[in-house]
């Protein structure tokens, strides 16, 4: 998790700074709105979440953020300022949402959580299996995975196949386990998307998908029961981000 603070408060920085290493976050710092523009261009817009203040010195939050829409790819933006009611201001130049400060480290915490959900893909290569976590592809997607998300659904998709899903978020810890733990070549779960609903088969060696329609009370029976089991997996897997990927290649 890496994250752009642009803010031109030391004592801030250095307060916002110790909870990002306390939370294990990597992050760079930008005193005013220009050096937020400069650091976001510098890194090609590879954030997973910009905190931004809004009165900054040489350039502020807002305006930052509307040069940054324009010259980067999609990265969230989320407001934090000690201002209130500039929602309105801050939603207009782009950002996905706002935090007035000073606020408890916890509600922090849930704000960027909430921010860098993503979706998740899923290819398979000389017998290994990779999931890869991929941004938002802009605002509207991201408010999309953040709804799902507290329905405790994701988004699913296999590279350079087509297929996309909406699953339980515990899925690529049932499909780890199927797969690599217990070597299995056929996965078997629901696909919860409210227009086509059905049972998933997916196969491993080629991430061929076949759905299987069924009627609603069977699929409601089927959900309850998929829920118990998926929610032992508990521990979430930390899978690589797909920006990590393309500059490994």
């Amino acid at each position: 998790m890496k994250i752009l603070i642009a803010e031109d408060n030391a004592i801030l920085q250095k307060s916002v700074g110790m909870l990002m290493k306390c939370w294990g976050f990597d992050f760079d710092l930008a005193s005013n709105g220009r050096e937020a523009v400069e650091q976001a261009v510098i890194n090609n817009g590879n954030y997973d979440l910009a905190l931004m203040d809004i009165d900054m010195p040489e350039m502020d939050g807002c305006q930052a953020t509307r040069v940054i829409r324009q010259k980067v790819s999609y990265f969230p933006i989320m407001g934090f300022s000690g201002h209130r009611g500039i929602e309105k201001e801050c939603a207009a130049a782009g950002m996905d949402d706002f935090l007035a400060k000073p606020c408890e480290p916890e509600k922090l915490l849930k704000k960027i959580r909430e921010l860098t959900v993503k979706s998740l893909k899923i290819s398979f290569s000389k017998n290994e299996l990779y999931f890869i976590k991929e941004m938002p592809m802009d605002a509207a997607e991201l408010k999309e995975l953040r709804e799902l998300d507290e329905k405790g659904l994701a988004k699913f998709s296999l590279i350079d196949r087509g297929y996309k899903f909406i699953v339980h978020k515990n899925l690529q810890n049932k499909l780890s386990h199927d797969f690599v733990a217990k070597g299995k070549l056929l996965s078997e779960f629901l696909d919860r998307s409210v227009e086509d609903p059905g049972i998933i088969h997916l196969y491993v060696l080629n991430l061929h998908a076949n759905k299987r329609h069924i009627l609603p009370e069977t699929f409601e029976e089927l959900t309850k029961h998929e829920n118990a089991e998926l929610e032992g997996y508990t521990v979430r897997a930390d899978y690589p981000e797909k920006k990590d990927i393309d500059s490994r290649g």
